[in-house]
């Protein structure tokens, strides 16, 4: 029988969850950035798919070891696939907006302001208040930005996953043997 690392599954499910979250981020900012309330939402929505597969990385890892596992074995393999997935999201946030659409910022902020003016429900003071979150946003999709997210990502990611981990680990029975 051949070992498998216990590597594996966490690289495969980071690889999984990074084009995945390429995917999500590339139709997130094609098609979603002309409304921020449909911007958040789809934000929302991919970053809960993709915990999802941190969660299917510690299941994989349980299943692998014979149904039993500890935190720290499922929680190994979560961290893998967290560290891999917001490399992608970084690398692929520095790709878009140097080549693929380097106005893309100015853009989102530009249909930001016209969604908001068109919007009867928001006051000229709700409109300052929520373009300066737009303003920390497009901060924060800049290179010093992203590299300082990937830290706070990943951190934020591991409380999930360690979650996930306590969650789904179980323990292995105690033997009659080892109670005498």
């Amino acid at each position: 029988m051949n070992p498998i690392s216990k590597y594996t599954v966490g690289v495969r499910f980071g690889l999984i969850a990074g084009f995945l979250y390429v995917i999500f981020l590339f139709c997130r900012f094609k098609f979603f950035s002309y409304n921020t309330d449909i911007y958040f939402l789809s934000s929302l929505v991919s970053y809960f798919l993709i915990l999802l597969i941190f969660l299917m990385a510690g299941i994989f890892r349980k299943a692998e070891l014979g149904g039993y596992a500890q935190v720290r074995e499922i929680f190994q393999t979560i961290f893998i696939a967290i560290l891999i997935a917001e490399a992608f999201y970084v690398v692929f946030d520095l790709v878009y907006m140097k080549w693929i659409d380097p106005g893309f910022a100015e853009k989102f902020k530009s249909n930001s302001l016209a969604f908001f003016r068109t919007n009867p429900k928001f006051t000229n003071e709700d409109i300052n208040q929520r373009m300066v979150g737009v303003d920390s946003l497009i901060y924060q999709m800049r290179p010093s930005g992203l590299i300082k997210g990937y830290g706070t990502a990943v951190v934020v990611d591991s409380i999930f996953g360690f979650l996930f981990a306590f969650v789904v680990r179980k323990q292995k029975p105690k033997s009659a043997e080892s109670k005498i």
